[in-house]
């Protein structure tokens, strides 16, 4: 699926695009069974395929971990902060504004929130876990 012939070249053609929890098994490429998808696109081609967790790391060296765990904390409790790396993701791919995640980095280390507060976070997590664009 790459433009390049050899593995090295090969590797640094793709990116991070998303990734997703999947209640289902899925298969990665390699023929694990995976749970945790990380979706990719070929910056050359757009070609797209989703690998593995651990695939991710070791194809193009994105370490996912922290990412997932956020992800999986706003899905089990919608109360919940979402983690550093889950904030970046979701405004690096449009998923919230600016100012959300302005709110989100000052209120993550908050214990008690208005309900206003609450209102608003749980509203940016649902779209964070929908993965409703609001800005591109």
């Amino acid at each position: 699926m790459s433009v390049a012939n050899d593995f090295p070249s090969a590797k640094a053609e793709w990116e991070l695009v998303d990734v997703e929890l999947n209640e289902q098994w899925d298969n990665c490429p390699c023929g694990k069974e995976i749970k945790e998808l990380c979706h990719i696109r070929n910056r050359l081609n757009q070609n797209r395929t989703h690998v593995g967790n651990v695939c991710i790391n070791r194809f193009i060296g994105i370490e996912t971990g922290n990412l997932f765990t956020g992800l999986k904390r706003i899905y089990h409790d919608i109360e919940a902060n979402p983690n550093d790396d889950l904030m970046f993701h979701a405004y690096r791919l449009g998923y919230i504004y600016e100012n959300e995640y302005k709110f989100l980095m000052q209120i993550k280390r908050k214990r008690s929130l208005s309900q206003k507060q609450t209102s608003w976070k749980i509203k940016i997590n649902r779209r964070i876990l929908n993965k409703t664009v609001v800005r591109r």
